[in-house]
């Protein structure tokens, strides 16, 4: 049926029947958007220490740091202001357009589990060390410097 130039549905016996409009149409669609289920964004969770430092250094500073050498003796070739855990994970996420989060204890996924188990050989590094450096003049490791390693990586 056809009012105004509005196509009504009638529902009802021809005599008296009810005329429901576009307005159905508007509850119905907020009545099916409330019943969609919200985003989930994904979270990869690992263990680490947020405070902890990852001994991270251009591979220039050590060659160039070792050609300066003239002394025999240990030397350290560490970074002297390496970044921490936090801050790596949150520009790796970046890169990667994952949430991680770093969280001491909590029970894994099987994905979290199973990059636990691949990654056992490195543990002890996402806990931080404090090394100490005999560098001099070595570049910050930025976030520019992760994601371009991280391209590098991919590409080789």
């Amino acid at each position: 049926m056809i009012i105004d130039g509005l196509k009504m549905v009638t529902f009802g016996i021809p005599d008296s029947f009810t005329i429901v409009s576009q307005r159905a149409e508007v509850v119905r669609r907020k009545v099916e958007d409330s019943l969609r289920l919200p985003i989930i964004e994904p979270v990869f969770r690992f263990k680490a220490n947020p405070e902890g430092k990852l001994n991270l250094v251009s591979l220039d500073a050590v060659v160039r740091a070792m050609a300066e050498i003239e002394d025999p003796g240990s030397y350290w070739l560490t970074h002297p202001d390496p970044p921490t855990m936090k801050q790596l994970v949150e520009w790796v996420g970046e890169f990667i357009m994952v949430k991680i989060k770093i969280e001491p204890h909590f029970k894994p996924t099987p994905v979290e589990a199973m990059f636990e188990k691949m990654s056992a050989a490195f543990t002890p590094y996402l806990w931080g060390d404090d090394s100490p450096s005999d560098l001099r003049d070595c570049p910050l490791i930025t976030k520019e410097f992760i994601h371009d390693t991280i391209k590098g990586s991919i590409l080789a």
